[in-house]
């Protein structure tokens, strides 16, 4: 229970933190006033207030957290103040102190990456131990002891790399496989995913191609030969992982991802303490991931979110005049019920999983 805790904790300061406090430092480089800086939503827990008259507040829900700024579309603010107030600042400036958060995790999943890379990762080779009969993996020729050593002529490391590989070529007639046999042969192989999709009942992204990994073979450590060849690798990774969390928000919205695949709050607690137990590597991994999942969301414009004000500053540069209040009072409103909708959602995909699992 402590561990679990403490998870939690580190995950919320790293991932939610990070992203709150790259709002308030770019805000307060630009004189804009902090009224207060929060994690999680709700009724706070613990606050307490610093010598420059902010805020600090841990609250109840541990789901994201906010910065509030000195506004006077929020609340009347006297005129010698507004100066320091965020809607009365150039738009440029409101843009960058909202990209600011997006900027900070990407910068916390680099580092992570790096600590990644440096530390070393130890990572299971991608052997199958069978394959189901009239599967995609068993049209394609891919048989039991078989090692899938690159996919479209880029080298794989990790079963997690492979699944990438695979999702980001959904609809793809052809996806080359290069296969090392059991007897020591390299050979070609084709997966066909035109018409292939996950299915709601499917456990693995391997189990819906038809593939079982060989969990008995043993794990490798992947670690950089130097610092700065752990830099480079982070670099890369960061951006695969970046694509790759770009086109998973897609093929989810285009429905070709089933929704109750997705983890919910309860899924990311549990994945969370997972991570923080298998050590530092996998954990920093985890962070990486997280923090990219979002800076991707959080850039998205839809209202209450960084994106959407983004979105509502670049409408008003254009129109000569920011959008009405009671608008995005409506939109905010209308955010908030789609939000709690998905969250339900997700919280009985994890109730589902776990009842399954148990």
């Amino acid at each position: 229970m402590l561990m679990a805790f403490i998870a939690i904790v580190v995950r919320l300061i790293l991932v939610v933190g990070i992203h709150e406090a790259g709002h308030a430092i770019v805000a307060r480089f630009f004189h804009v006033k902090i009224e207060h800086i929060a994690i999680g939503f709700g009724r706070p827990l613990l606050q307490w207030q610093s010598r420059s008259g902010i805020k600090w507040i841990w609250a109840l829900w541990p789901l994201g957290g906010s910065v509030r700024l000195l506004n006077t579309r929020i609340a009347a603010v006297p005129k010698k103040f507004h100066a320091r107030c965020f809607d009365k600042q150039p738009v440029w400036i409101r843009v960058l102190i909202l990209l600011a958060g997006v900027i900070a995790n990407l910068i916390l999943a680099w580092c992570a990456l790096v600590l990644v890379f440096s530390n070393g990762i130890f990572q299971r080779p991608q052997v199958i131990q069978s394959v189901q009969e009239h599967s995609i993996a068993f049209d394609a020729g891919l048989s039991a002891g078989d090692r899938i050593a690159s996919v479209s002529g880029t080298q794989i490391d990790s079963w997690q790399g492979f699944a990438r590989s695979v999702i980001i070529a959904m609809g793809s007639s052809k996806l080359k496989l290069t296969v090392l046999k059991s007897t020591g042969e390299v050979q070609q192989h084709s997966l066909n995913l035109r018409n292939w999709r996950i299915r709601p009942r499917d456990k693995s992204l391997l189990q819906s191609i038809g593939i079982q990994a060989d969990m008995q073979v043993k794990k490798k450590l992947k670690v950089a030969s130097s610092f700065w060849e752990s830099i480079k690798e982070a670099g890369s990774t960061l951006w695969e992982l970046m694509f790759f969390l770009m086109v998973m928000l897609v093929r989810i919205i285009s429905g070709t991802i089933p929704f109750s695949l997705l983890l919910g709050p309860l899924g990311m607690l549990d994945a969370t303490v997972y991570s923080f137990s298998q050590g530092v590597s996998v954990f920093a991994l985890f962070v990486a991931s997280f923090s990219l999942a979002v800076a991707l969301i959080n850039i998205l414009p839809i209202p209450g979110l960084d994106g959407g004000s983004i979105l509502y500053a670049l409408i008003e540069k254009i129109r000569g005049k920011p959008i009405s209040i009671a608008m995005e009072v409506l939109l905010y409103r209308l955010a908030v019920i789609v939000f709690a909708v998905l969250l339900f959602n997700l919280l009985m995909n994890d109730l589902q999983r776990f009842i399954a699992r148990g």
